[in-house]
């Protein structure tokens, strides 16, 4: 494909997770005027925080501006996608409550009648995740499971059933990227050579198998994308944000819990801090406008010096104005820690407790692979192929998330009038 066509990069937004990288990529927008900045959103005055949702993003979307445009749309377990009424269907995919259920019903009703399944399988189950590190023979035995059905059930269906846009999302590597990331990749730390590096390379030759089957079933007028979201690095030591937001008075803590009402400030993982604000938070401490700023800079000069035994780990800390733009940045974190490779944040805000063994650092994470905690987007790029009629041969492209709606959009001569912080890439052979 590369020699077919373009390949490079593709840069995810920040943070790198998986449905903020999907909602920027089915907008053509950045977080701060899609409204999805993590896997939660904080409820507007209160300290709860809910689980974000399809129908939480705040911006038009590609499956909608095609349906629009009268063309027929067939998307795959994409993450943040649910059942919009489309001219043609959509499986929801990770963050739907309706994951792996297609929509229209008639489609359903087809996909059952030929696989005998009411529910394509978009990801690996909880308990299998959970049993990862105990059994990791069953965690690739479900992987591959996973991958055949969901190959076989998208492959039929785009012979099935007419469409002009037909997107597929597999989540299988990402699991394997996460789990076993220091088997893959010999930059890491802790490197291992052995059995399950052999199986995750059968998963990427799998892949490449999968990829081929379509191609060779498509019509010669079709364009073709393989693209990831992000890409991963390694990780070997996870930073609890909150003991140190604690040790240096920012946060208060009680028998090992967060009081959200006596602390400044407060991490919910993944790296993003919140300031008890006044007017914001029920319970606000920290005036707007001077005491805000001094305070956020603060914690910036506190946490940009961390390091764990004499190696820095935190490689900036930004201000949310610093990272986004756009009419929900009052959405956003106050500040996100970028953390160097190697390192992340851990995923809860709990407190260790002072008295911890393992205070302010976790040295057996439960993943040696990551991408979204919070990491550099230039330190976890995805990767993109694109061939088809009239795509240049051999260009080496480097494009963030976003270009992605707009390009599509022009690839397939359709004008949008949404507003989008993406700019479509020229992709195609100039011509006499």
């Amino acid at each position: 494909m590369r020699e077919r066509g373009v390949y490079g990069e593709t840069i995810p937004p920040t943070p790198a997770q998986t449905p903020v990288a999907w909602t920027t990529f089915m907008t053509g927008n950045n977080p701060g005027n899609h409204g999805i900045f993590s896997f939660a959103l904080r409820r507007k005055g209160t300290y709860e925080r809910d689980i974000i949702r399809p129908d939480m993003i705040r911006s038009n979307t590609l499956p909608r501006i095609l349906n629009d445009a009268g063309r027929k749309v067939a998307m795959i377990n994409i993450p943040m996608t649910d059942t919009d009424k489309v001219n043609g269907f959509i499986v929801p995919g990770f963050m739907s409550l309706k994951q792996g259920i297609a929509y229209p019903p008639s489609v359903k009703e087809k996909i059952h009648r030929k696989f005998g399944i009411e529910r394509i399988l978009g990801d690996l189950e909880v308990e299998t995740l959970e049993r990862v590190q105990s059994d990791p023979d069953l965690f690739f035995e479900k992987v591959d499971e996973l991958t055949d059905q969901m190959a076989e059930v998208s492959l039929w269906l785009s012979q099935e059933e007419p469409w002009d846009f037909f997107m597929v999302v597999f989540m299988g590597l990402d699991r394997v990227q996460h789990f076993f990331w220091e088997y893959i990749d010999a930059t890491h730390r802790f490197h291992k050579v052995g059995k399950y590096g052999d199986l995750a390379k059968r998963c990427y030759r799998r892949f490449d198998k999968i990829v081929s089957d379509f191609t060779r079933s498509l019509e010669d007028d079709t364009t073709v994308i393989v693209l990831s979201d992000h890409g991963f690095c390694p990780v070997h030591t996870e930073l609890i944000l909150n003991d140190y937001l604690e040790d240096k008075g920012f946060l208060t803590g009680v028998s090992g819990k967060v009081d959200v009402e006596k602390s400044q400030a407060i991490s919910y993982g993944y790296g993003d801090i919140w300031l008890n604000l006044k007017g914001r938070e029920p319970a606000g401490l920290i005036g707007a406008g001077e005491e805000y700023e001094a305070t956020r800079t603060k914690i910036v000069q506190y946490l940009s010096g961390l390091s764990v035994n004499g190696e820095k780990a935190v490689k900036d800390v930004k201000r949310r104005e610093d990272l986004w733009c756009g009419g929900y940045l009052s959405d956003a974190p106050d500040l996100t820690a970028i953390f160097k490779v190697g390192f992340q944040a851990a995923r809860r805000p709990e407190l260790s407790g002072k008295d911890a063994p393992t205070r302010h650092t976790n040295d057996n994470p439960r993943w040696s692979g990551g991408h979204d905690g919070t990491h550099d987007p230039e330190d976890v790029p995805g990767t993109i192929t694109m061939s088809g009629p009239g795509i240049r041969r051999g260009k080496r492209v480097r494009l963030n998330m976003w270009d992605l709606a707009p390009t599509i959009l022009k690839l397939m001569k359709i004008d949008s009038v949404n507003r989008m912080d993406g700019k479509p890439l020229d992709l195609l052979e100039r011509t006499a």
